[in-house]
């Protein structure tokens, strides 16, 4: 029984451990929702590597799909051996002002094959990240587009659970996402805040005012 528990400890020791160091790449500015590209030149950036601990130096993409990312190089500075860095091997990667999540490749199944995701908003208890599938707002000869590049979806993750949030039905899905935060809800009636092209603060406000 005794070394049950201490295998315990250890264990909630280092789930702490690790949330504590995903703590400081939380969110806490602003940003626009046209779609974010990883890009492949060497820059300083930090890996949160799947057991806790941190790689800190150069990194950039390295193996692209289409125009997601699959893989990243590491370095700890010009002229030193790279490696590689897929979404199995990470819990997140820091480079470019970006936030890269690694997520199931099947976002319904909490193990199996991983893939990157590029955060919109990384919170404690909030995130939004961009959903690879979603269509891209895009003007066409003659006519006129508003937020030219904007996604027009994107993903929730609260409480170990994906949501899709779309433009077209952003406030209904917002509010079901964030129904146990009264002080949310109370602002959700501010239809001049509680918009689809805001959705980054009010993520930002919903992480702020949840107990």
């Amino acid at each position: 029984m005794r070394k049950q528990l201490i295998i315990f400890a250890f264990l909630i020791l280092g789930l702490t451990s690790v949330a504590q160091t995903t703590k400081t790449y939380y969110n806490s500015g602003n940003t626009s929702t046209t779609k974010k590209f990883v890009g492949a030149s060497w820059l300083p950036g930090t890996i949160l590597l799947a057991d806790g601990s941190e790689l800190v130096g150069q990194v950039r993409g390295y193996a692209y799909k289409g125009n997601d990312i699959s893989s990243f190089r590491y370095r700890v500075k010009k002229g030193d051996k790279a490696r590689t860095i897929k979404a199995m091997d990470c819990q997140l990667i820091s480079y470019d002002g970006l936030i890269i999540l690694s997520l199931p490749k099947n976002l319904k199944k909490k193990f199996g094959k991983r893939m990157f995701y590029v955060a919109l908003y990384y919170g404690e208890h909030l995130t939004i990240f961009q959903n690879p599938k979603a269509e891209v707002a895009s003007s066409y000869s003659g006519s006129i587009t508003f937020n030219e590049g904007q996604m027009l979806s994107y993903l929730a993750l609260k409480d170990g659970q994906i949501s899709k949030i779309t433009k077209l039905r952003f406030r209904n899905q917002m509010k079901n996402i964030a129904w146990d935060n009264q002080k949310f809800m109370g602002r959700t009636t501010d239809r001049s805040w509680f918009k689809y092209d805001n959705i980054y603060k009010i993520a930002h406000f919903y992480n702020q005012t949840k107990n």
